[in-house]
């Protein structure tokens, strides 16, 4: 069964709408900053942490998107 262009692109569009969840200190890989960097945009309101199972993680694609105004 050959993949055609039309599936990738749905696939794609679909992909885009997912969310990365990430700890402070992998969010602070993923942008090449420090983890009080991160901890200092969400004390200014820029991110917002969501509490799960004790830890606090961080969507890396809103992040993406309101930070950096990085089109996915």
């Amino acid at each position: 069964m050959a993949v055609t262009n039309d599936d990738i692109m749905n696939e794609l569009r679909a992909v885009k709408h997912q969310h990365v969840w990430k700890q402070a200190k992998n969010v602070a890989k993923h942008f090449d900053v420090s983890v009080s960097t991160v901890k200092s945009w969400k004390n200014r309101g820029l991110i917002t942490g969501y509490k799960h199972d004790g830890i606090i993680i961080y969507d890396v694609l809103v992040i993406e998107r309101d930070v950096f105004q990085i089109e996915n």
